[in-house]
């Protein structure tokens, strides 16, 4: 390929063909070689878009798109009906070049559409649950229809076709292996990217050299290409440093992480892969029952990045969803003395001291916490609740009402106003607050739990029990909404549905202690299923007052 191409405005685009699985765009261009596109699974048609459109325009080269309106894998009627008028848009040596879905029809279809190379990134062999059993990422969308038979057969990838694919990431391995074998497509490993070797090839000039030795069908000088770009990408380091971690190797992953960062991997990659990494990790080591384990690693992480806020703050988090109360402050303190802004370190840090029985300081620290990340609407209803749970009403109140001034239907501060009212004896006020939560957008059980609970405390079962019955529609594992409904029948005298809602209660949660416990107290039902069904729900008020107006009087 010519280093450079002459300046010239870019001609119009136009559709070459669209039919209902693809449509394919000509984006023409005076450079050469024809570069034909194939999107990838998430790429849909947006005006005429094509997929490495921005890459074909820096290369100043002839470039035609072919892109999926589904995850269909380019089903060959419709390539084949395309295949006339994208022959006729060639300009000199032509090449396909696509990304897994993308990089299988790069692969099947250069020969049909007059390329003699082809350039696959993780491309599947097929994804026909009866060719490929073992590589279930893709089988929903094989439609046997439209892809009778997706194997790529010698010949189909043109004169010359080079794959890239991770060796250690066993299904695009298998893959590769099969098309090596089966296709003489030659594969060119990138070890440790994953599904995602795609990140090698983001600079237009390192693709440039790439296209240029695959049409000289050099693939020595390919193959030394790529092992030198692994030493020279961000993205391979970022890469190579997430599977160190996953396999346990927490120092070998915090340098090639720090290499990335010098390469001009932007920080904000690092921070998701590590918050993303370390969770991966602490899960599978609980998940084999290695709970110390997997708390080292927290720990570990924390104390190779000590710099790190990302790397403190998930510890912390980490460490207290696993109770480990008194391992997550350390972290939790770190976090704080990087960044003083952060609310969720301020909550965490809270529910590590409230476990330890030190709320005094817990409240401290939430006040510092509000005052320092101002505005964080979370932060403020957790110290609202803080202040609640310690009979602090009238601050509880404050911060639940600062968070209501912002937004009005925020759920969560409505329902902490609600219960610091109810506290305080405003019983009216509280259900009128509470049955604005439950009328909003946002269906939360709690809410509806809520309600039917006041309304039970304010004497009105009948109320109540259309509020627990769509808590527990909402929520059926709910123990406290059964619980709910059975008091609320019970008090409208319907015991014998009450006992048969105890007892399907219990039988559903038999660890809730106390589902069981009202369920012993009611007593086991004395109806058939059928039977205490047909003693129907209670009658509306209204109902029940005009029954009584126009009911003969008793002599």
């Amino acid at each position: 390929m010519d280093e450079t191409q002459p300046a010239t405005t870019a001609p119009q685009a136009t559709i070459l063909y669209e039919d209902e699985h693809l449509l394919v765009v000509h984006r023409p261009a005076a450079g050469e070689p024809t570069l034909i596109t194939f999107a990838d699974l998430t790429f849909r048609p947006r005006g005429d878009g094509i997929w490495g459109q921005e890459v074909a325009g820096k290369l100043g080269v002839n470039a035609i798109g072919f892109v999926a309106k589904r995850e269909n894998w380019f089903p060959p009627a419709s390539v084949a009906a395309a295949a006339p008028m994208v022959r006729a848009a060639l300009r000199g040596p032509a090449i396909t070049y696509g990304y897994s879905m993308g990089g299988y029809a790069a692969l099947k279809y250069a020969a049909a559409l007059g390329a003699g190379h082809a350039f696959g990134v993780c491309p599947q062999g097929s994804i026909d649950p009866r060719q490929v059993p073992w590589d279930q990422r893709f089988h929903q969308y094989h439609d046997p229809g439209l892809l009778p038979d997706m194997t790529v057969r010698p010949g189909e990838p043109g004169r010359f076709a080079v794959l890239l694919a991770d060796p250690y990431m066993p299904e695009d391995a298998r893959h590769a292996a099969a098309l090596a074998k089966g296709a003489g497509v030659h594969w060119l490993r990138t070890p440790f990217m994953d599904h995602a070797p795609i990140w090698l090839l983001v600079e237009s000039a390192f693709l440039r050299q790439v296209l240029g030795l695959i049409l000289a069908e050099d693939l020595a000088a390919l193959t030394a290409l790529m092992r030198a770009r692994r030493h020279q990408s961000p993205h391979w380091f970022r890469h190579a440093g997430n599977a160190a971690f996953r396999r346990g190797h927490l120092e070998m992953a915090n340098r090639l992480w720090k290499r990335a960062l010098e390469l001009g991997l932007s920080p904000g990659i690092t921070e998701q892969d590590i918050i993303r990494g370390l969770r991966l990790r602490m899960r599978a080591l609980r998940d084999a029952g290695d709970r110390q384990a997997a708390i080292a690693v927290a720990l570990r992480q924390a104390e190779l990045r000590p710099e790190d806020f990302y790397s403190q703050a998930r510890a912390g988090h980490a460490l207290l969803g696993m109770g480990a109360f008194n391992e997550a402050e350390g972290p939790f303190r770190a976090a704080l003395a990087l960044r003083q802004n952060v609310g969720h370190v301020y909550q965490g840090l809270s529910l590590v001291l409230g476990s330890q029985k030190r709320m005094t300081e817990a409240l401290e620290l939430c006040r510092r916490g509000v005052r320092d990340a101002p505005g964080d609407g979370k932060l403020h209803v957790h110290y609202g609740h803080l202040l609640l749970n310690n009979g602090k009403l009238d601050e509880a109140e404050a911060q639940f009402r600062i968070v209501l001034k912002q937004n009005p239907a925020h759920a969560k501060a409505l329902l902490g106003l609600s219960h610091t009212l109810a506290a305080r004896g405003d019983r009216a006020e509280a259900i009128a607050i509470a049955r604005r939560q439950t009328e909003g957008a946002e269906k939360d059980p709690q809410a509806f739990l809520w309600l039917g609970q006041l309304l039970l405390f304010v004497g009105e079962p009948g109320e109540a029990e259309p509020v627990f019955r769509e808590a527990m529609l909402l929520a059926p594992d709910l123990g406290a909404a059964h619980i709910g409904l059975a008091r609320a029948l019970e008090r409208t005298g319907r015991l014998e549905l009450a006992r048969r809602v105890a007892a399907e209660a219990a039988r559903r949660l038999p660890g809730d202690a106390r589902v069981r416990a009202i369920a012993e107290r009611l007593g086991p039902p004395d109806l058939t299923e059928q039977e205490a069904a047909e003693l129907g729900p209670q009658p509306s008020r209204l109902r029940r007052f005009l029954r009584a107006f126009f009911s003969r009087d008793e002599d």
